[in-house]
Formats: C-alpha cells, structure tokens, sequence
C-alpha cells in the first residue's frame, strides 16, 4: 500500500534532515565515547558480529532492490530501518568506521530508527484504514520523537559543557526506549486482528530486541549497576542474532505482505476487467434492443400511417404485403419482450405439468417444417422407443422457449441444401435428452465460451443483429429445473446443442392417457413468423409518381428486408430507389450506378455503418457522395462520431417520413446551389472567351485559347478520350451529360476524372477550368 498523504512527505524531510546530523563534524562532547566492548574480547564474538553484520548488508541491498522495482511504501522504510541498523552493527564490530561513533550520534540513530518503524507500521499495517485512532497517536508520537530529537541536538551542541541538563537529557532519552517498545508491540498485537500470520512473525521478530533495549536502557537505573555483567553478555553475542534474525523474519513479512497485496491487485484488476467487460456486453446488448424493437416499431407505425391515409386503395388483396410485413415485425417485437420478461424470473411451480414428450417435440418440428421446405433445408425428427410414453415435468412455455430457440437459431444458421436433425431419448441414467443437430456455419472454440452468457450474440456474416438472449435464457431455465444445456460445434461444420433433464423430471402415462396442450396458447408463431415468405421490394403495390429518368438517385443500404421496403415506399414517389440489403451490395452499386445521395442504417451485421461510410468515401474521393444515417441508435456519441466521420444527417428510428425527405432535399438543393454557383463562374470565363473570339485584337494572352490547351493536353500525355473528357468539362457539362455523350459508363467518366486530376496536377474540376480559363499554365 503506498502513502501519499502530507504527513509522510514531512516526516521524511524530519529523517533527511537527522540523518544529516548523525555526520556532523563537530564532536559532542556531552558523552565519551562508545568503545565496542567485544571486539577485542575473542574471536567468536567478533565473527558473530561480521556475519550479522554481512546479513544486514544483504537485507538491505535486496531492500533497496525491492524498493526501486516495486516502488512500495513499505520497502523503502524497511531499507532504511535495514540501513541504520547496518550502522549501529558496524560501529558494534570495527572500533572505528569513518567516523567515532558517540553516545549522542547513538542517540540520533536510534530516534531515526523509532521514527521510521512507525511509518513502517502505519504503512505496512494500514493503520489509518483499520485503526484511525492508533495510527493518530501515532503521528504525535512520530512528532514528539522528532522533536526531542531535533532538542537534543541543539542543546547538546550549544551547551557542551552543562553535565546536569546532559544528564536530564540521557534519562529522558532512555525513557523513549521504554515509550517506543511499548507503543510498537501494542500497534503491533493490534494489528492481528486483521492480519494474523504478518502481525505475528513482526511480533517474534521484534520482542527479543525489544527486550535486550529495554534491559540496557534500564542502566539509568543505579539498582541495574550490578547486573552490568550480564547487560554486556547480552550485547555481546545476543545483539548481532537478534538484530540479524529480526531483520530476516521483518522480510518473510514482508514478501508475504507484499504477495498478499499483488494478489489482491491481480484480482482487482481481473474484476475491474470484468465490469468493464460486463458494461461493454451491456451497453451492446441494449443497443441491440434498441435496434431489434425500434426497427419493427418504425415498420408498424410507418405502415399503418400509409394504409390510414389510402396510398394503396381500399382493398385488402392490395395491401396484403402491407398487412403481412405488419403482422411479421408485430410478431418479431412479441418475441423481444418475452425474451425481456422471462430475464431472472423464478420458477413458477403452479404452471408444471406432465408434458408427452413425443408428440411435444413432433409438433414443434411440424411447425417447422414449412420454414425448412422455403429454405431447401432437411428437417427431420428421430424418436427412439425408449420415449414413446415418456412425459417431462415442464411448464409449456417453458419448453417450447427452450427447443423452438434451438431449432429457430439452427435453420437461421443453416445454408440452402444444409440439414436439421431433432433426436429424443432415454440415456443409461434415465435422463431425457433432446439434441438438435445441423450444418450449418458452426462456432469457433472462442465463441462457444461465450454463447450461453447473457448479452452476447453471434453475428453471422449472412444475419441480422441479434439480441443476445435466447441461449442464455434456454440456459436459465435449464438450470431452474436442474437440467443442463451444452454444445459442440465446429467452425463452417455445424453445431449440435443437447439438452439434459435430470430423471427426477421424467414420468410415464399410459396409452389411454390424452393431452390436452391443443386448446393451450402456442408461442411457436413468435419463432416461425420471422422465416416466412418476405414479398421482393418490388411486389409491394407502390405508385411511382416520377420516372424521370432524370430525378436524384438515392440509395438505400439496410438490412432489414421490411425496412428496406418502407423506406422504398416513402421515397420512391419523390427519387429513383436503389436498394440494398447489406454494404457488400451497396458498393456494388456505386459501381454502376451514378448514386446522388445514400441513406443506410448503421447496426449491420459484419459490416456496420461507420465502415460503410469509409468504404464509400475511398470509393468516392473524387467526387464525394452525402450520406445520411437512419438509426436506432440514439446515443449523443454516436451521433458525434457519425458527424465527424462525414455524415451530413444523423436521424433515429421511429422517424418521420417528412423529416427524411426534408433531410434529403436540403442536402441536394445544397449541392445544386453549389454547382449553380460554379456554373455561373464558369458562364462568365465562357462569356469572355467568346468575347475574345468576337474582338481577336483585344485577346488577352492570360485568356484560354484552345491551342494552348492542346498543348498542354500532349505535355500532360492526355490520351485521345481524356481530351475529349476533358474538354467537355470546361464546357460545364457534368459526369451524367458526359457519359450520354460518349455513350460511357459514369464510373467511367469518374476514372479519366480521377487520371486527368493526376496529369494536370490539379485537385478538382473546378480547379481545372480556372486554371484554363484564367490562369494559364504560364502562371502557375
């Protein structure tokens, strides 16, 4: 745990500073000098003394190196409490070191040591978090400390003579021995209440030097005079172990503290992760459900607006398309908020009943067969004897959710000429088990971990947005019962999802027995509906009020087939409509056709509309295409991003028809406004020129004349068509009159555009005809 409070900093500034003094060069001479009393007295004594000393030194490099690489708190105290002790043991085997050491320097190091064990404490304790109040008397103790210190020095150094204020100082300074030992094995047994082990090798640790200081200190106490014998054994041989042995467990302490602290940040971290994982999933899925309830919202509303106001006559054969897109997104938005409803809901006992297995599952098959036939699929069911009679203890919407999700998701996934197999039976444990099997597109390894999970969906490259609820909620209630969902599947092979329900859930009727589920409400047209028969865009009954070939082209890139067809309907009285089901298709168009202006949806499949919108712009740099977003998505991000990226409108589904179409006309009466004004420029460089044609002798040699440009045209290596192309630029004729002109393609027309720009090193054709017109190529 690291500090940072401002505290700490000046408690710091307080060791710099003493620890400045402890190299004072001046003697105090208040104190003779501490002579080591061992050093001389036998070699086993002095080598107990070098090897405590080498394990200080070796603590405190490893210290220093853990304080630098971890930046923790905690080590950079120890490596200083480490360091100051590695003095103390120094003076204790060598009679001198770099400098004598007295009892006032003693005095200083031991101060500096107090203070830095209690920021030790608070830090490696987390006092100020689990006993505020200790670590506060804490700090006045640091306080205290530090300032006796600082008086110690002061007053020792100004009065070097005064023996009975140096004395009154002495008693004063071995009393804090006393105060200290108490204070840090106190802090220190209250800090096992909420970490054991630590607090308890600190506390092994530190009562034997505890002890051995307290004794020594007691010398100001005549009575211990005749001990002195011992005091010194004590010293002797006892000081280096235990300093030695304290510095080593303060370390397994620490490492172990130190573990304890990555750990929790690790899973900090992953938990952190986690959420933010979590938030992202969440954040998509109701962007999904935005999408999937605001699109069959803007198809119901919008529909039923043209139907009250009679744009398609009074019959209903007219309008069956109508009806039938109506009915198809009211059942899709059905489908949605029963997915929402059944999120969390608990088991609901009162609705369980003995459910036939056989004719449950042969029904819900049939239902499907229809949607299996349209899409050239083989569907088939598999029923093993052993589950002929057999009945499963479910509620009936629950088990339709849970087998008419799988079956739905595995026609949805399976190609044109694929499969779709339902077994039933009986395993070795009495347990039923449904498998629904096809081959279709399958999962990779990394989607299948993530399937069951709520708010996560698949996106095939051939599907729509999905919501991301139905396997999770098959799961849920799985688990309510205490049965169990799994799933293999191999990429582009297919997948098979089977079901397990637990014996306890399994019974038997008897052949007389009849089931009654036929007069029950069926949820089986919430799945069905979605495949069923979409009429093409150009079935509907729509009037085209203009065909003029010559009306702005829009194009319509959104992947909701009934939405496509909306949107179709409420423009195609005003422009010529192209649409398209997905951007692949879209850029397809663009290739071949001369698009004024594009209208597409953002939530598409693999390719979502922010790509598009940069697809069409590397498409199009030379001649730019507007393009307005007609969304679900109604965030404020979202739209400032669209902004940025190039978006000239950003509308929210449900939408306005004439808020669209008053969207699109500003955007082109813009772009005419624009291209009329340029029109004008050039008319006027026209009107010169024929004026010049008119009076040869007032010809301006800055004025266009067509043998410079011809000229200029051999030099910039035009080839024959690009002269021609370009000449009828300067003329004012747009790609469109060219095109007809020269029986070309548009695309074409926009190639020897983009080669003539590069030849004439020039940005625009606007850019062109002033340079033509004006400049000239001599004053370029």
């Amino acid at each position: 745990m690291k500090l940072h409070s401002s505290g700490s900093k000046r408690c710091g500034k307080i060791l710099i500073l003493l620890g400045i003094s402890v190299g004072l060069p001046y003697p105090l001479l208040a104190a003779d000098l501490i002579i080591p009393k061992y050093t001389s007295s036998g070699d086993v004594a002095f080598v107990i003394g070098l090897l405590a000393l080498g394990v200080l030194l070796g603590l405190f490099a490893y210290t220093l190196f853990l304080a630098i690489s971890t930046k923790e708190t905690m080590f950079v105290y120890f490596s200083i409490i480490v360091f100051l002790l590695t003095i103390l043991q120094t003076f204790a085997a060598y009679d001198r070191f770099l400098f004598q050491l007295t009892y006032n320097r003693v005095t200083i190091i031991t101060h500096l040591l107090f203070i830095t064990f209690l920021l030790f404490f608070e830090d490696f304790f987390s006092l100020a978090r689990h006993r505020p109040r200790l670590s506060g008397f804490n700090r006045i103790s640091l306080y205290v400390i530090a300032g006796y210190t600082i008086v110690f020095v002061v007053l020792k150094f100004m009065f070097p003579e005064a023996a009975n204020l140096h004395s009154v100082l002495d008693f004063i300074r071995e009393l804090f021995v006393f105060y200290t030992n108490i204070l840090f094995i106190t802090t220190i047994v209250l800090s096992m209440s909420w970490m054991k082990s630590e607090a308890l090798m600190i506390l092994i640790a530190f009562i034997p030097p505890a002890l051995l200081t307290s004794i020594n200190a007691m010398n100001i106490f005549e009575f211990m005079h005749r001990y002195q014998t011992t005091v010194t054994f004590l010293m002797q041989y006892n000081q280096p172990i235990g300093l030695s042995l304290q510095g080593i467990l303060f370390s397994l302490a620490m490492a172990n503290r130190y573990n304890r602290l990555k750990l929790a940040r690790q899973i900090s971290e992953q938990e952190s992760e986690r959420l933010r994982r979590i938030d992202h999933e969440k954040t998509e899925f109701f962007m999904n459900m935005s999408h999937e309830t605001r699109t069959p919202l803007t198809i119901i509303m919008g529909m039923t607006s043209q139907l009250r106001q009679g744009k398609f006559g009074n019959s209903i054969k007219a309008n069956d398309g109508i009806l039938a897109a109506i009915e198809r997104n009211s059942m899709r938005l059905l489908r949605h908020v029963t997915h929402l409803l059944r999120l969390g809901r608990p088991l609901q006992t009162a609705a369980i009943t003995a459910i036939p297995v056989a004719r449950q599952l042969q029904q819900m098959v049939q239902e499907f067969s229809i949607v299996a036939q349209n899409k050239h699929i083989r569907l088939s069911y598999i029923q093993d004897d052993t589950i002929n009679f057999v009945s499963v203890f479910l509620s009936y919407d629950d088990i339709e959710i849970i087998v008419m999700n799988l079956l739905s998701n595995a026609l949805k996934f399976t190609p044109e000429g694929g499969s779709v197999t339902v077994r039933a039976y009986l395993d070795e444990n009495k347990s039923l088990v449904i498998e629904v099997k096809d081959t279709g597109c399958g999962m990779s390894e990394d989607m299948m971990l993530s399937i069951f999970e709520r708010y996560s969906s698949y996106v095939h490259p051939t599907d729509q947005i999905q919501t991301g609820l139905g396997l999770s909620i098959v799961k849920s209630i799985m688990d309510n019962y205490g049965g169990m969902i799994s799933c293999k599947s191999l990429l582009d092979k297919g997948s098979t999802f089977t079901l397990t329900f637990p014996p306890n859930l399994i019974g038997h009727y008897e052949r007389s027995q009849t089931d009654s589920n036929e007069s029950l409400p069926r949820l089986g047209s919430m799945y069905t509906m979605e495949f069923s028969d979409q009429p093409e865009i150009n079935q509907y009954d729509i009037e085209r009020i203009t065909s003029d070939e010559k009306s702005p082209t829009i194009l319509v890139v959104e992947d909701d087939p009934d939405m496509l067809a909306y949107i179709r309907m409420v423009l195609q009285p005003h422009y010529q409509v192209i649409g398209a089901n997905s951007p692949e298709e879209g850029l397809h168009h663009l290739e071949l056709e001369q698009i004024d202006l594009i209208v597409s949806d953002i939530m598409m499949g693999t390719i979502n509309g922010h790509e598009f919108l940069k697809m069409v712009r590397q498409h199009t740099k030379d001649n730019p295409i507007p393009l307005i977003f007609l969304t679900a998505r109604e965030s404020v991000e979202e739209q400032i991003e669209s902004l940025h990226e190039g978006a000239l409108r950003y509308i929210t589904k449900p939408f306005s028809p004439d808020m669209l179409i008053a969207g699109i006309e500003t955007i082109l009466n813009h772009d005419k406004e624009l291209i009329r004004t340029k029109v004008d420029f050039l008319r006027k460089g026209i009107d010169s020129l024929l004026s010049t044609f008119e009076h040869p002798d007032k010809l301006d040699r800055d004025i266009f004349n067509e043998d410079q440009f011809e000229q200029k045209c051999i030099e910039a290596r035009l080839s024959t068509r690009e002269i021609e192309v370009a000449k009828l630029i300067l003329i004012g004729k747009s790609d469109k009159e060219i095109a007809s002109m020269l029986n070309l393609s548009p695309r074409t027309i926009a190639n020897h555009n983009r080669s003539i720009y590069q030849k004439m090193e020039v940005g625009s054709r606007f850019e062109l005809i002033s340079r033509f017109y004006y400049k000239g190529f001599n004053h370029r």
